[in-house]
Parts: structure tokens; sequence; C-alpha cells
């Protein structure tokens, strides 16, 4: 070796030595920050996975699943997702399309049992029993015949379908009766064969109500409210069923596998993951904050998709990507603080604490 190959040589193993340094300072202040505000938001656990280039970076978790019996929270402990399942969901909607099984262009009422019925039925029962609600069905009208299901997949079904984007998880949370309409199958079925068994997770399940899982399930962790003195206080867990928008049971470590399947193109193709994250082109040219299943905007010249998790008083989550980076933050908490606070439904995933510290963390060059 020439003095000039070897000086190249140290040059180059410095040079990895100092960014692999850096990498762990980072992750080093990002879990100070991250267990800081989950204390100032008052969250009894969190779980935290990064992947950088779909390689798990951390994993961890911080705080307690059981407060009365102060179990910790770890990587590996099983949550509800909430609005995390839409992601999951609108994949493995893609990969029914690819197989001819479904398509966006299809008219919702064509495949979703006694549509207008049930549409009217229900928001008679909100506008008599629950008037906080009737605002998910009041401005939509299943009598129209444009409204396809590329509108609730994109929340852009009321009023005139197309036209603005409205986020409405109740709307979304139909496409799975619609998925099991055209084709015959029940949807978790589908996340079991897609994506639980195919990726081999181990902590995950497609709903609390699956009792082969019961081994994923007793390890989930409590939801939990603060009282009126400012202590967590134990609520019962949120309907157990799964549809579109909400209901599956994962861990952290068990979505960033996710994620790197979605990154690999293992359960749909390059071409269907750009569509998804594509943000809706609206009927006056502008763009949607969302495409399908996923939030999408820029900052500072980088591309973030995400999206946000939310079961009052009992669960929230947050799922980002910095695709320029192959960068992925998954965090999960058992109460609703971690989304609750920042109105995510918006789309601006800047207003999250959560978000912002990430970022300032892994995206800001530090002098």
């Amino acid at each position: 070796m020439n003095k000039l190959t070897l000086l190249f040589y140290v040059i180059l193993v410095v040079s990895c030595k100092s960014q692999e340094i850096n990498e762990i300072n980072k992750l080093t202040q990002f879990e100070k920050q991250i267990d800081s505000l989950r204390i100032e938001y008052k969250i009894p656990g969190i779980s935290v996975g990064i992947s950088i280039n779909d390689s798990i970076q951390l994993i961890k978790g911080f705080g307690v699943a059981n407060v009365d019996q102060k179990i910790p929270v770890t990587g590996n402990t099983p949550f509800r997702i909430a609005s995390l399942t839409k992601p999951i969901f609108s994949t493995i909607f893609m990969r029914l399309t690819e197989e001819g099984k479904i398509n966006l262009n299809w008219k919702i009422k064509d495949y979703y049992p006694d549509y207008v019925g049930s549409c009217t039925r229900i928001l008679g029962y909100f506008n008599e029993e629950m008037p906080e609600y009737s605002f998910l069905l009041n401005q939509y009208h299943p009598e129209r015949d444009d409204i396809f299901l590329k509108h609730h997949l994109s929340h852009t079904a009321e009023n005139i379908p197309g036209t603005a984007y409205k986020y409405n998880g109740f709307l979304y949370g139909m496409l799975s009766d619609v998925v099991e309409t055209a084709t015959h199958q029940k949807f978790d079925k589908w996340v079991d064969s897609l994506v639980i068994k195919k990726l081999n997770l181990q902590n995950s399940a497609s709903s609390q109500l699956d009792e082969s899982k019961r081994i994923v399930l007793d390890k989930i962790a409590l939801p939990y409210k603060i009282d009126d003195n400012g202590n967590f206080e134990m609520v019962e867990f949120p309907d157990p069923e799964l549809n579109a928008g909400a209901g599956l049971v994962f861990s952290a470590n068990d979505l960033l596998l996710f994620d790197k399947a979605f990154d690999n193109n293992t359960i749909i193709s390059k071409e269907s993951k750009e569509k998804v994250l594509t943000p809706f082109e609206l009927k006056d040219k502008s763009l949607s904050p969302y495409g399908y299943g996923w939030f999408i905007q820029k900052y500072n010249g980088y591309t973030l998709v995400w999206h946000y998790g939310l079961q009052p008083n009992a669960y929230s989550g947050l799922y980002l990507k910095v695709l320029e980076k192959d960068l992925t933050l998954v965090i999960l908490a058992n109460s609703q603080n971690l989304s609750e606070p920042f109105d995510l439904g918006k789309g601006n995933v800047l207003n999250s604490k959560f978000a912002m510290a990430f970022l300032n963390e892994f995206l800001n060059e530090k002098k």
C-alpha cells in the first residue's frame, strides 16, 4: 500500500467513524428530548423507533404500559395505533387494485351495503343522540352519483367530491366494508395475510378481537387519560373492531418492519407506492395535503410523508418519513397527548413538538 492510498484509507476511516459518532449523538439527544416531551405532555408511556436506510437505529420505550403494576414500555410493547391504521389499509387497498380485485374509480354506492339507507340512519342517530358527531356526515351526500373510492381514500368525499380536503376518519373507515364486499373476505384476513404473516410480525394483531393473538393482546399498553387532579386514570379500551381507519394493534418495532417492506416494494409496487404518496389533485388543480392514506408536505426542501393517530383519552401515535433521507420515525403512546394538542388533522406535522424534535435533530445540520 503506497502512502497516498494509506492516507485515503485513514481519511475514509476517520470520516466514517466521525459520522457514526455524530449519529449516536443525535440519537442520544433525541432520546432525552422525547422523554422530556413525554413528561411535559403527561403521557404514561411511549414507544419510539427510528430507522435510517431501513436499518433500525433506535427502538426503545419510555415510561410505563401499566401504571399500577409499573410495567415498562419497550420497543415491542403492543399499542392500539388508531389512525396509523390508515397507511397500512391504503397499502393493502393498492395491493388489491394491482390484483384487479378493486378499483379507485369505482362508485362507493355499488360496494357499500345499504349505502344511502345506512348513511341516513347513522346521521339521524348522530343528530338525535350525539349531535357533537353530526359533522362526520352532515356535509356528505350519499345520494350523489359521483362519489368514488378515491374520494374516501383521500378525504375529499364531502360536499362536491374531489373539490376540497377535509379529514374524516369516519368516511375513510367505510372503505373496509367496500373491500369486504368486493373481495368476499374480511379485512382482518387481508391484514393477516398481506402484512402480519407475510412480514412475520411478532407483536401485532389485526384487532383486539383476534383471539389467536391472545399472547400479544395480553401485553398491550393500557389506555389512560388525565383526571382533574392531573393523575393518570385508566379508561376503557376503544371500540375493538377493525375498520379501514382504526383498530390495528402494533408495536413500534413491527411498524418499522412494515415501513421497510413499504420502502422496498414488498407489498405493493413502486408505481403504487408513488401513487399513494402523491398529493391528491383537487378539481381546481390545487393539491391537497393528503394522498391515499398519507399526509404529504415539504419542509426545508425535504418531502415529509406522515400520519398521526388519535383515539381521544386513550391512544395516539406518529409515523413520519423523510423520503430523501430514507429516515423514519414511529412513536406510539398510551394517552391522547402525543397528537391531540397539535391539531394534526389540518395537515401540518410541523405543529407537533414531537415531530419537530426529530426534524431539528436529524435534518438541521449543527455548526
